[in-house]
C-alpha cells in the first residue's frame, strides 16, 4: 500500500507540469531555456518527493536518505537557474554579480547540513529566489510573475495553516494543489517576457 497516496500523485502531477511547462519554453531563447532547467529541477523534486512520500516505507533508510537529498538539492537547484533566467536583460557586468550572488547562495545551502534543512526552509529559500527575480523583472510578464509569487506564498500558508477539515486534505496536499496554479502563473510570465522580445526583434 501507498503510504501516502494523495502526496504522492499529486506530487506526481506537478511532476509532469513541470516537464510540460520546460518544454514549452525550449523554443525560445537562452534565458528561457534557463527557466525550463529550472522547472525540470522543480519536477525532479517532485517526483522525488512523490516516491519519498508514497514508497519510504519499501526502501531502506539510506535510500530514504538519498532521495531526500535529492529532493533538496533539486529545489536549491532550481531556485539558481531562477536567478540566472532573470539576469538575462541586465548588463554583463551586473548580469554576472547576480549570478555570483546566486552561486554563493546556493553554495552555502549545500554546505548547510541537508538533513535538518526541512521542507519549509526549501519553500522560503525557494520563494526568496522568486522575489529577486520578481526585482530583476522588466517590462511585460510582471503582473504573472507577481501573482506566481502571491500564489506560491499562499501555498507555502497551506503548510503553516491546514485547510478546513471540509477539504480533508492535508497541508502537503493543499500545498501541491496551490502551487500548481503558482507555477502556471511563473510560466505565462516567462512565455510573455519571451514573446515581447521576439516582437521587438522582428521589428
Amino acid at each position: 500500500m501507498i503510504a501516502e497516496p494523495v502526496t504522492t500523485v499529486t506530487d506526481y502531477v506537478i511532476a509532469l507540469e513541470c516537464l510540460l511547462l520546460a518544454g514549452l519554453l525550449l523554443r525560445f531563447g537562452w534565458a528561457e531555456c534557463c527557466w525550463a532547467a529550472a522547472f525540470v529541477s522543480v519536477g525532479v523534486a517532485a517526483a522525488l518527493g512523490g516516491t519519498y512520500h508514497g514508497f519510504a516505507g519499501f526502501l531502506t533508510e539510506p535510500v530514504n536518505n538519498f532521495i531526500w537529498q535529492g529532493t533538496v538539492l533539486a529545489i536549491a537547484i532550481a531556485s539558481f537557474l531562477m536567478i540566472v533566467a532573470a539576469t538575462g536583460h541586465l548588463h554583463r557586468i551586473w548580469r554576472w554579480v547576480w549570478i555570483m550572488l546566486a552561486s554563493v547562495k546556493l553554495l552555502l545551502l549545500l554546505n548547510w547540513s541537508i538533513g535538518d534543512w526541512s521542507f519549509v526552509a526549501r519553500v522560503i529559500d525557494y520563494l526568496s529566489a522568486l522575489g529577486i527575480v520578481l526585482l530583476l523583472q522588466q517590462g511585460s510578464g510582471f503582473t504573472w510573475m507577481a501573482s506566481g509569487i502571491v500564489i506560491s506564498g499562499i501555498a507555502a500558508g497551506c503548510l503553516i495553516v491546514p485547510l478546513p477539515l471540509a477539504f480533508n486534505l492535508s497541508p502537503v496536499v493543499g500545498y501541491h494543489l496551490v502551487q500548481m496554479v503558482a507555477l502556471y502563473c511563473i510560466y505565462r510570465s516567462v512565455r510573455a517576457i519571451a514573446q515581447t522580445r521576439s516582437k521587438l526583434l522582428k521589428s
